[in-house]
């Protein structure tokens, strides 16, 4: 997208689910297919400790994502919920998305989860970096944001890899394992530069 449309998708223009070819990996809109993938995913205990996934994680918790939740974050051009997907295999690896897109601030925050199979390999970062570009070119947005809780080291690991730079730690910013807990801030600006 050239500075002219993202420009004017700053301005209002809604954003309709795509795909985003990020190298060895493919960031796409989730599937029903993908529920299987996704339910046996969220059964994880680092997933589940660190996410907002339910827990217990079940079918129709996975069900209900894929055909409801993701569809209307996408319709209300509010989040951009992506499927981390193998390029060459189409395997689901993780989720990532843009979520609480603030048009008239240019800002949003962005949040993932890479099955337990998957990790360990850079998928994380490359996601990631690949969301960034997109969201500061196709949402013409101007900031990033990335939250985790205290203490999750693997996720704040993967934020500077991706360019993003701590800002701090906001008190009972976040809920994990049903519990309010802090969470450190990152943030990413457009103006810093390319991502990889």
């Amino acid at each position: 997208m050239d500075a002219a449309g993202a420009r004017a998708n700053a301005y209002g223009d809604r954003v309709q689910p795509v795909e985003v070819p990020a190298g060895r990996l493919l960031l796409r809109p989730f599937r029903p297919s993908d529920a299987p993938a996704v339910l046996a995913a969220c059964q994880d205990a680092a997933i589940q400790r660190w996410t907002t996934a339910p827990s217990p994680y079940s079918e129709g918790d996975a069900v209900a994502f894929l055909t409801e939740i993701a569809p209307a974050e996408w319709a209300a051009d509010t989040d951009t919920p992506f499927a981390i997907s193998g390029a060459a295999t189409g395997r689901l690896l993780g989720s990532i998305g843009v979520h609480r897109v603030d048009r008239r601030h240019g800002s949003a925050e962005v949040g993932y989860w890479v099955a337990a199979a998957a990790r360990g390999r850079g998928v994380a970062t490359e996601a990631l970096r690949a969301v960034t570009s997109w969201s500061f070119a196709a949402l013409g947005l101007g900031r990033l944001e990335l939250l985790h809780a205290v203490g999750n080291g693997a996720s704040c690991r993967v934020a500077s890899r991706a360019g993003f730079r701590p800002e701090g730690v906001l008190r009972g910013r976040v809920v994990v394992s049903g519990a309010r807990a802090d969470a450190e801030i990152h943030g990413r600006l457009a103006a810093d530069g390319p991502t990889d």
